[in-house]
């Protein structure tokens, strides 16, 4: 049976309604509800955090990572906040973080740590690997030891020495003091002989003055 071509043009026509309903209606649920909850967070790490994974504020589920995307030596993280009236507050940190025993991972944002009005958006932390604890660790643990040796090479006796040595030194302030001491009083001496010069000058001044007179 062959269908006409008027039946085929009013399916197309019906067809297209549908399809141009269906896009508008996604459109309006986009930008009035997906994109006003939608948060990009730029991580340098992202952990093993895929499509999915839960966001967490202050602990609750308040929605998902809907996609991530690399850009140059980042990572950008689109968030998804479902939980309804809901909002992130601009200078918010986030991180990520082991949640269960069975290590599955999530993004935890906290309260804004800063009232810096020139901070847009998240403030991404970088995560911390087992690798950066065995760094720190062995950080530590050289410090301890360089700390031990020190203590082990102090005893009683070497402490005495020390003691001793620093006692017999020769006494630098009071060479000092002696130093100053005679600068003092040469200082003293050159006012003198400036005091007689201007003496001089004053006697010599009335006699030239007592013979332009006379």
């Amino acid at each position: 049976m062959k269908i006409k071509k008027e039946r085929l043009a009013e399916i197309s026509i019906l067809l297209g309604l549908v399809i141009s309903g269906i896009s508008a209606t996604y459109s309006a649920y986009y930008h009035t509800i997906v994109k006003p909850n939608l948060y990009t967070i730029k991580f340098h790490d992202i952990d093993s955090i895929i499509k999915g994974s839960p966001v967490r504020l202050m602990g609750i589920i308040v929605g998902h990572v809907r996609n991530l995307k690399r850009k140059d030596d980042k990572i950008l993280c689109e968030i998804v906040i479902t939980k309804p009236n809901t909002r992130i507050p601009d200078g918010a940190v986030a991180k990520v973080e082991y949640n269960g025993l069975g290590g599955s991972k999530s993004i935890e944002i906290m309260p804004p740590k800063t009232n810096d009005p020139d901070i847009k958006g998240i403030i991404a932390t970088d995560a911390l690997r087992i690798s950066d604890f065995a760094d720190a660790f062995n950080d530590v643990r050289e410090v301890l030891v360089c700390i031990s040796q020190f203590v082990a090479v102090l005893t009683p006796e070497s402490t005495l020495e020390s003691a001793r040595a620093i006692s017999n030194m020769p006494d630098f302030t009071t060479n000092a003091n002696i130093a100053l001491d005679k600068a003092m009083d040469e200082q003293k001496k050159i006012h003198k002989k400036t005091g007689n010069l201007k003496k001089l000058e004053l006697e010599l001044d009335k006699i030239l003055n007592f013979t332009k007179h006379r």
